[in-house]
């Protein structure tokens, strides 16, 4: 999943590839398979895949299979809310290319965000520290934008300043938007970041960025929807904790009935997960 268009850029003005290894079909299955499953919003199995995937490199003894399967297996556990599992992922992986002579910042970029995740904010901002300072904004620009997130947590605007002006113009315009609904305290760039990350199947940042609309509100019926909207999102995502947190903001700040009504009858469904499957049809697991 995360060399292939890497590969077909390199290929593309050539009249047939070069000679190499012949390819491993078990391999090839395995990571085609996961990502089938992770693009198609089902985390959980495409972990399985991916697991088998590097069980695989490992009996090919191949540093790029092992790195490929290892990055795609951390990723996929993080979206399927397994910030731990991502983390020991990733710093195997890390310790095991080392071993060999080589070095991928992109398992800081894991290893980064999965410490977000388990609320490690100190660890994970010196992470994402390093790679702000690296260079390569490939990872200095997610580097920054996680930075500009704990910026906020902390109340720290000078720090959110910094991170949102240390974005490039090749930075994701779903981050650049968060960070500057972020700094002016406008619902509009937040309702833009929900937008385009619905459209790359980021709901996990979708429902964040709704909540954060919501926040910058100030009609309480409007903010009201939006937290019902978010809180919905991450129920139906199995994120408990986050759409306990904006269901019952949504309650708190509607003045509808039916809209209190709404968000009355998600927070119920979180105490008695058993009534949920049974009243409705949510999507497939999934996550940021």
């Amino acid at each position: 999943m995360r060399r292939c268009l890497a590969v077909i850029a390199l290929f593309a003005g050539c009249s047939s590839p070069p000679k190499g290894p012949p390819d491993d079909a078990a391999l090839s299955r395995l990571g085609h398979a996961g990502t089938i499953a992770f693009n198609l919003e089902q985390p959980t199995q495409a972990v399985e895949q991916y697991r088998a995937a590097l069980a695989r490199a490992h009996t090919r003894d191949d540093a790029g299979a092992i790195a490929d399967a290892g990055f795609n297996l951390a990723t996929a556990q993080l979206r399927a809310g397994q910030p731990q599992a991502a983390l020991d992922t990733a710093r195997q992986i890390q310790a095991e290319l080392a071993r060999r002579g080589i070095t991928d910042p992109a398992f800081d970029l894991i290893a980064a965000t999965a410490l977000f995740r388990l609320d490690d904010l100190a660890a994970s901002d010196a992470t994402a520290a390093r790679l702000a300072a690296s260079g390569d904004p490939a990872m200095a620009n997610p580097a920054w934008f996680m930075r500009g997130l704990i910026a906020d947590i902390h109340a720290d605007r000078p720090g959110l300043e910094r991170a949102a002006g240390s974005l490039t113009k090749t930075a994701d315009a779903a981050d650049s938007a968060e960070l500057q609904a972020r700094l002016s305290h406008d619902p509009s760039p937040a309702l833009h970041a929900a937008d385009l990350r619905r459209t790359a199947l980021d709901y996990r940042g979708m429902a964040r960025c709704l909540a954060l609309a919501a926040q910058y509100t100030p009609d309480p019926e409007a903010a009201a929807d939006l937290y019902l909207r978010a809180g919905r999102s991450a129920a139906a995502r199995g994120e408990t904790a986050e759409a306990r947190i904006w269901l019952t903001a949504a309650r708190d700040h509607a003045a509808d009935a039916g809209l209190r009504q709404d968000a009355d009858e998600g927070l119920q469904h979180l105490a008695h997960p058993s009534g949920l499957a049974r009243n409705a049809n949510p999507e497939p697991e999934s996550g940021r």
